[in-house]
């Protein structure tokens, strides 16, 4: 059952996952269903604050101690080139990244543990088409993490964001129970109409 439940979830993050329209004509981009939140030298730090919910347990419900939402890290030269050297000396396919310019994740930061886990990595091009596409089991540790890095400073401002949001998150999460609901549902009736169809057979 629970393995059923991880695999209606992991569907779930892909509707969750709002691939945005592109970019706005501005000096710091905007993008559509995303909130900037900082630039460092040659990233741009943006949260999909539209989407963005507290994760659900096993059993489907709300779990205010963790929060799920999407990221988009747009690179500056020279960084989108530097990576695409990295992936050429590693062997890794190069298809599309002429025009290479950042990645969208999905993430998960657990409030109590002061963790951050990415769950999902895709590499993107300037038109937000997906270049490459994998899952991801890497963690932040908040708690040792030096408060000056990046990565502190992003967890952070969603923290907050979430903390002045919970309304938001709330309607967002109820959203999601109720999808998940759906396809738990649509599941269920597959599997009795495989099984009818076997017993016919």
């Amino acid at each position: 059952m629970k393995k059923h439940i991880i695999t209606l979830l992991g569907a779930l993050f892909a509707l969750f996952l709002m691939l945005p329209t592109g970019f706005a004509q501005e000096k710091t981009p905007e993008i559509d269903g995303y909130q900037w939140a900082f630039s460092s030298d040659q990233t741009n730090y943006y949260f999909g604050n539209k989407k963005m919910s507290y994760a659900l347990d096993e059993h489907g419900k709300i779990d205010k101690s963790r929060l799920l939402f999407s990221t988009i890290m747009t690179y500056e030269p020279p960084k989108p080139q530097m990576i695409i050297n990295e992936r050429e000396a590693r062997g890794q396919k190069l298809s599309g990244y002429a025009n290479f310019h950042g990645i969208i994740e999905v993430r998960e930061i657990d409030l109590d543990k002061q963790t951050v886990w990415i769950r999902s990595h895709k590499d993107i091009d300037t038109a937000f088409n997906i270049l490459a596409s994998e899952n991801s089991d890497q963690l932040y540790d908040l708690k040792v993490l030096p408060k000056d890095q990046p990565e502190y400073i992003f967890a952070q401002q969603i923290i907050d964001y979430a903390a002045k949001h919970k309304d938001d998150l709330k309607d967002n999460t109820k959203a999601m129970q109720k999808e998940l609901k759906a396809a738990q549902k649509a599941a269920s009736k597959d599997k009795d109409s495989n099984k009818d169809n076997t017993t016919h057979k």
